[in-house]
């Protein structure tokens, strides 16, 4: 499971003038304390010399982190001619105080005479200018002494070296002797980034490989006679690269163009995943096969006349989606080499052989392709590329391979069809009691085990030390019928603070170290009629849930599909340590049909997730204190939302979001924003970072509200430390914007965002200037009310009522004429635009 943040410290709960709890203070010719800079509500440490003599320093120890340890702060200079240190990372080993953890740190981040430095590595680092923010992150690795450097998220250092121990304990910052200044230190965060859930036979993602190098790792064929190239772009962003390949001839006589991926021979359920894209609509090319060591071919997908097709054999094709040139689709192959078929997946829907029309999503029906060519006995290659005859591009990102870690259902079976339990599984009898007397009997560390059949039950509880464990050939079906459901709180099960979750088909309540895995299917059912009511009111408190994980510790929701669920899909509420991967959600049902809801819940990770909704794909809601602590979402893709947003932080949020990344996602098809932050319920908000995204079609990239909706008993807080960087975007509607509010004749601010390395495509078309757009009046928090006749008075990034925004090295272009500036501020103080 993941590990909860070892440091996280914004300083704002801390008077001016003290320290933190953990912090310690050394001086003997300055002051280091807690100051209200930038203002009363966001506050920092302030470390301060008025003379050369003596020194002054700060240090926090903190549990030891080990593995790939990513430290990040935001620093601020009053003047850059001296020497200061701004991050001194170390590994808290025989360290008698502050001074000596300055001494002795091996890895120092500092400015030196106006430019940043780390004394231990020659190269130059960009220049510092006082008054103003900046973004530091360091990536370390412990085993090996490498980090890498961020500054406002660009990289300046890769793969450096440092000194020092195998872990990472404490953080300093400080003036020494002969220095004179002042250095401010806030948002300061230390985590251990989580490793994977799986063992990769193949990762890659290509971004420490340079644009223009061959793809390491495979075997380019056919590159002579200027057949093609097979090289790695910087697409998506300068950060994000993918493998490109291209072939600009198209005649009879010349050559195919393959690029070969090998791995080490695979049995049993081998896992293949990968971003494709194709720029052109016309011609014919291998989007993606998978071959046995020896070639044969076990599934072949093409990208060919605006189709995604699976080849069955050289002259029939079957339809899966239609193709947009330039889009990527996530592609997920379940491949079963002992029974010689496989699953396809396209952006979190599962396709199959037996639908109405091919292109419609499988549903309950049967899912297994049959291998091209049954002959193939393992997985040992993947093949990209153009054919003879053709010309066009492939391209490739985020290319992953593996098994899962659990190939079969842990410690003692209890098979629900087994005496006494008594199961059917023939999708009409009623197997609810049948499968709750096998929860009851596992033992512990023992799983449930559904195998061959669909299972029709109602709500079904599970309880801690067990596995449900939901075979390939097997379907946990959800009835329609609402007495089936009992409500949770008549049922003895005392769940969080959740409005409108009061029934559901999968429930545990205070339970620990409970799975859900096996590769099978949960369907909710979800087309009743009675169920398709939005609100929480009504009938609509009749909706089941799929899935809801109350007040719980190590829970772990793995390798299953999910299929039109009666409300929201995967709920976990007030749980500490939760691993979702391995999860493809279709449920684009209307009426308020959210993917995956993460409430109020500490050391989260989410993982090679797809989602198809009706409402908000990944969202994060707080109910309660002390709400969202520590998250992970990486390597998902949200293929559709019909109605509302890819991810996002809100509506609800009473409590507080702190400390989550969201980095390597593709976001598709989304009727408002992909990447969404709104605090409205009174919720703080700190250092929450979008990171490599890449967005199509939506109506804006990212918005970030700040303020207080209508019914809200509390005054808005405050929201810290938003970093969008290396996003791209493209078919969007309308401007990013981040706005806070003006309320009763108070500003409620938001304070350090970052955006770098950001590129949009916007819609434009505004050919007049216009007036400031209203402020937020307290209704459903979405940016149209930014939109309306008064639009944003920039085409790409709009910020109101900010302290502190950096802008670096990002576009906007508009599709039609637009007199917009790219950025614009209104109200806004420490702006920096490079």
């Amino acid at each position: 499971m993941p590990a909860v943040q070892s440091l996280n410290e914004d300083f704002n709960g801390t008077p001016p003038g003290t320290m933190p709890a953990g912090w310690a203070v050394e001086t003997s010719g300055g002051t280091a304390d807690v100051a209200a800079f930038p203002d009363e509500v966001d506050r920092s440490l302030r470390v301060a010399k008025t003379s050369a003599d003596g020194s002054a320093a700060a240090a926090v120890r903190f549990t030891p982190l080990s593995g790939v340890v990513e430290v990040q702060a935001r620093v601020w200079l009053a003047q850059t001619a001296g020497r200061y240190d701004l991050l001194d990372i170390g590994d808290g080993q025989a360290i008698s105080g502050v001074a000596d953890a300055l001494a002795k740190a091996p890895l120092r981040i500092t400015v030196h005479n106006g430019r940043f430095a780390v004394p231990a590595v020659q190269s130059p680092l960009p220049p510092a200018a006082s008054g103003r923010w900046y973004t530091l992150r360091a990536v370390l690795r412990t085993a090996t002494h490498q980090f890498d450097l961020f500054l406002d998220g660009q990289q300046v250092l890769t793969g450096a070296a440092y000194g020092g121990g195998s872990a990472v304990a404490t953080v300093a910052t400080g003036i020494g002797v002969g220095e004179r200044g002042a250095v401010l230190v806030d948002s300061v965060t230390a985590r251990a980034v989580p490793e994977p859930s799986v063992k990769y036979l193949v990762f890659d993602e290509f971004n420490d490989v340079p644009a223009g190098a061959r793809p390491p790792g495979y075997e380019v064929t056919g590159t002579d006679g200027g057949a093609g190239t097979a090289s790695i772009v910087d697409t998506p962003s300068a950060e994000d690269h993918s493998l490109l390949i291209t072939k600009p001839a198209a005649t009879d006589t010349d050559a195919a163009i393959s690029a070969v991926r090998t791995f080490p021979p695979q049995t049993g359920t081998v896992i293949v995943q990968a971003n494709l894209r194709t720029d052109e609509v016309a011609g014919t090319k291998t989007a993606l096969y998978a071959q046995s060591s020896t070639g044969r071919v076990a599934s072949g997908l093409l990208f060919a006349g605006g189709r995604l097709l699976y080849a069955p054999d050289s002259t029939h094709a079957y339809p899966l989606v239609s193709v947009a040139p330039g889009e990527w689709y996530t592609v997920r192959l379940v491949l079963d080499t002992a029974q010689r078929r496989f699953e396809v997946f396209v952006d979190g829907r599962r396709f199959s052989p037996t639908s109405p029309t091919y292109g419609e999503p499988g549903g309950r029906a049967p899912r297994w392709w049959t291998f091209r060519d049954g002959t193939a006995t393992d997985i040992g290659r993947l093949v990209f590329g153009v054919g003879q005859g053709q010309s066009g591009t492939v391209r490739v990102d985020n290319l992953m391979v593996y098994q899962n870690p659990v190939g079969s259902p842990p410690g003692a079976v209890l098979d629900v069809r087994a005496a006494p339990y008594g199961a059917v599984g023939d999708g009409v009898a009623d197997d609810t009691r049948a499968v709750q007397r096998a929860i009851d009997a596992v033992p512990p560390g023992g799983s449930v085990l559904l195998r061959d059949g669909v299972f029709r039950t109602g709500t079904i509880v599970l309880k801690s030390n067990m596995t449900l464990w939901i075979s390939p050939d097997a379907v946990l079906l959800g009835t329609q019928d609402d007495a089936e459901y009992p409500l949770l709180d008549d049922s003895g099960i005392a769940t969080p603070r959740i409005g409108g979750i009061r029934r559901a088909l999968v429930v545990s309540a205070h339970a620990e170290n409970v799975r859900i895995d096996g590769g099978g299917t949960i369907d909710g059912n979800g087309r009743k009629p009675e169920w398709a009511v939005e609100g929480d009111g009504g009938s609509g408190v009749l909706r089941p849930a799929l899935m809801f994980l109350a007040w719980g510790r190590n829970i772990s929701v793995r390798n299953i599909a999910v299929h039109d669920a009666g409300a929201w899909a995967i709920v976990p509420a007030e749980v500490t340590g939760l691993l979702i991967a391995d999860v493809n959600i279709d449920s684009n049902v209307y009426a308020n049909r959210d993917g995956i809801d993460i409430v109020d819940s500490r050391a989260v990770l989410v993982e090679r997730v797809n989602v198809w909704s009706d409402d908000d794909s990944i969202c994060f809601k707080s109910y309660a204190a002390p709400g969202v602590d520590g998250a992970v979402v990486r390597l998902s893709t949200v293929g559709h939302s019909e109605r509302a947003n890819g991810v996002k932080f809100g509506t609800e949020s009473f409590g507080a979001f702190r400390h989550v990344v969201i980095e390597d996602v593709l976001v598709k098809h989304v009727d408002k924003a992909a990447l969404t932050v709104t605090a409205v319920d009174g919720a703080v908000v700190s250092d929450i970072t979008f990171r490599r995204i890449t967005v199509d079609d939506a109506l804006q990239a990212f918005f970030v509200l700040l303020g207080r909706r209508a019914d809200a008993s509390a005054q808005p807080a405050w929201i810290s430390s938003v970093r969008f960087e290396d996003i791209s975007g493209v078919h969007l509607a309308q401007p990013s914007a981040v706005t806070g509010q003006r309320l009763n004749g108070r500003v409620y601010k938001l304070y350090d965002i970052l955006v770098s390395d950001v590129h949009l495509a916007v819609a434009g078309g505004v050919r007049a200037r216009s007036g400031e757009p209203g402020e937020y009046s307290g209704g459903y928090p979405t940016s149209t009310f930014l939109i309306g006749k008064s639009p944003m008075t920039a085409r790409g990034y709009y910020f109101r009522h900010v302290d502190g925004v950096t802008v670096r090295g990002s576009t906007s272009t508009a599709r039609a004429p637009d007199v917009r500036p790219v950025v614009a501020f209104s109200d806004a103080v420490e702006t920096q635009v490079s």
